[in-house]
């Protein structure tokens, strides 16, 4: 999982590298005739990926089911594998088509491979600090995310954009690999407990020996009878603690869990009852969705909304983070010496061309403020500066967009200067960018421990809501440390997420669980397919800017949330 988040956030970590490449110095996208911006495309990149993923969790759990998790598990990380290798070589090609086809095909297994990772974990966990292992696979999956924000910058900053893309598919094929020593274990385990005369499919028992057998070199050494025992003892254990949960809890389950939990773990884990209840046709899927209740409804709305605070502003952080904190806009007062040369490099004059003020003194500059590029340039490559992109550059008026970085002329020739400002500022935003999904990595598996502890998903849900407002209004109107945000959307991300999703099987009868999961997961990719493109829009009508408008979008999405979030507690304490 790790290589899976690692490669679906290099867009998001690559944002102005991106864009420096693909565009080729303008923020006019043509090279498919699609004639559309930058902003568009880009968010287009996450948009393609999650809509698939709006019809696909309502099929990915029966292919799970009837296939298998292991052999599952190889079929998507493979997908994931092409749509990577399709993505890599779109951007080398600089075709927007092919890329968008790799996001696409990275969707179809992006998604379901995590359906397929969490049946193995309650495979080979169940009874065995199942918890902690599902915290430890969210952690581990978002360090991926975390290692991509930290090495995908410099790598294309040092290297190039395309080779920080294909970093990406290398991890890929190590998911792969995983994936076929997981389905190399299963089998063996598999064939272990058959060897010892165990039956894999005759009762709760199946995971307990499958993990005896995968973890152990000596053979079973339980017994059939006092396996069986076990795990019922066990059983009995968690609905008594699940029945003392329910009174601390934030949402009442619409079944007892003692039914709830014993009828979902026959289900689970035992083949025969799969056989013998066969799955139901699409039509009687939908059908029963609509019939979920009030409570499941608004855990699915405040699911778009919380996760659209999250998930698409972390796709655009680093563009954000730029404009606002790391390469910000020059004094307004300032201009260079010579405005009609290079600032830096070769080309640039050799005495200098500082920034200077009306009165003729240097220009005062913040840290984080972006140098000053010439008004105009109208310059001609020779035989000696073959490796320069283009054989003329003629601009009657420079402006940032036309700056590629990743072209030798700007970066080492004309305006080294700006682009070695631009390389600091896109590795500290990747950096900073990072502290949501730090805090989710490394505080996940405690955070869903306390949950069960004291309960109150509705509350702790409203509060994460109310502290994702309060992150976006200091974004868009304060200026501050993008520090101190972050850290508040980390923790109000890692919250969220430890109480909506063990809330969905309390709002549904135990038999539709599978499908309730299917749907909120679908319903959430509707939000995360429109959400990328409203945001583009909203850059494009703000001047190409994010703040304060898009931060603003965000605040009115954690609103929703909260609203949300109250009418959970009033529903629920009704």
């Amino acid at each position: 999982m790790t290589g899976v988040y690692y490669s679906f956030d290099i867009p998001a970590a690559l944002h102005q590298q991106l864009k420096d490449y693909m565009t080729g110095g303008t923020d006019d996208v043509s090279d498919d005739g699609s004639g559309s911006n930058y902003a568009v495309m880009f968010n287009l990149l996450y948009s393609v990926y999650s809509i698939p993923n709006i019809i696909l969790p309502f099929f990915g759990g029966a292919m799970v089911d009837h296939l298998g998790a292991d052999r599952s598990a190889v079929i998507f990380s493979i997908l994931t594998l092409l749509g990577q290798i399709l993505f890599a070589a779109g951007t080398s090609i600089r075709s927007w088509k092919v890329m968008l086809l790799g996001r696409t095909v990275y969707g179809l297994g992006g998604e379901s491979i995590s359906v397929a990772t969490s049946a193995i974990n309650s495979k080979w966990f169940a009874g065995k600090e199942l918890a902690l292992a599902f915290g430890i696979n969210i952690a581990v999956s978002r360090l991926g995310s975390v290692f991509n924000n930290l090495i995908s910058p410099s790598l294309a900053n040092s290297h190039s954009t395309p080779l920080s893309i294909w970093v990406g598919v290398g991890l890929n094929t190590l998911s792969v690999l995983c994936a076929v020593i997981i389905y190399y274990l299963t089998k063996k385990g598999e064939k272990e407990c058959q060897q010892y005369g165990h039956d894999l499919i005759q009762d709760d028992s199946t995971s307990a020996e499958l993990t005896v057998a995968l973890l152990e070199d000596d053979g079973l050494a339980l017994q059939e009878e006092s396996t069986i025992e076990t795990s019922s003892s066990h059983i009995d254990s968690v609905q008594e603690n699940d029945s003392n949960e329910e009174d601390a809890a934030g949402i009442s389950p619409s079944v007892s869990d003692q039914e709830q939990f014993s009828s979902t773990t026959e289900i689970s884990l035992t083949e025969e009852n799969q056989q013998q209840n066969p799955y139901p046709n699409l039509i009687q899927v939908f059908s029963q969705v609509t019939k979920f209740g009030t409570m499941f409804w608004l855990l699915s709305a405040s699911c778009i909304v919380v996760y659209g605070c999250v998930l698409p502003f972390n796709n655009i952080a680093s563009g954000l983070l730029l404009e606002r904190n790391y390469f910000t806009d020059p004094p307004s007062d300032c201009f260079l010496q010579y405005p009609n040369q290079c600032t830096g490099g070769y080309l640039a004059p050799s005495d200098g061309n500082p920034s200077i003020d009306q009165s003729g003194t240097s220009c005062s500059y913040h840290a984080y403020n972006r140098p000053i590029l010439p008004t105009s340039l109208h310059l001609q490559a020779n035989v000696s500066n073959a490796e320069w992109d283009k054989e003329s550059y003629d601009y009657d008026y420079l402006s940032e967009s036309d700056v590629d970085c990743g072209d030798p002329f700007w970066a080492d020739a004309c305006t080294a200067d700006f682009c070695a400002a631009q390389r600091r500022a896109t590795e500290l935003s990747g950096r900073v960018m990072s502290i949501p999904y730090i805090l989710s990595a490394t505080l996940s598996p405690f955070c869903g421990h306390l949950v069960d502890r004291i309960g109150k998903r509705a509350l702790i849900a409203s509060m994460a809501s109310v502290a994702l407002i309060a992150v976006h209004l200091a974004l868009a109107l304060l200026n501050c440390s993008p520090v101190y945000p972050l850290l508040g959307q980390g923790l109000a991300y890692v919250g969220y997420a430890a109480v909506i999703w063990p809330s969905v099987p309390l709002t549904v009868s135990e038999e539709w669980i599978g499908t309730a999961f299917g749907a909120i997961t679908a319903v959430q990719n509707i939000g995360l397919a429109l959400f990328p493109m409203i945001i583009a829009m909203i850059y494009n009508y703000s001047d190409e800017r994010y703040i304060p408008n898009v931060e603003f979008f965000f605040v009115a999405c954690a609103a929703v949330g909260t609203i949300l979030g109250i009418m959970l507690n009033v529903f629920d304490g009704g």
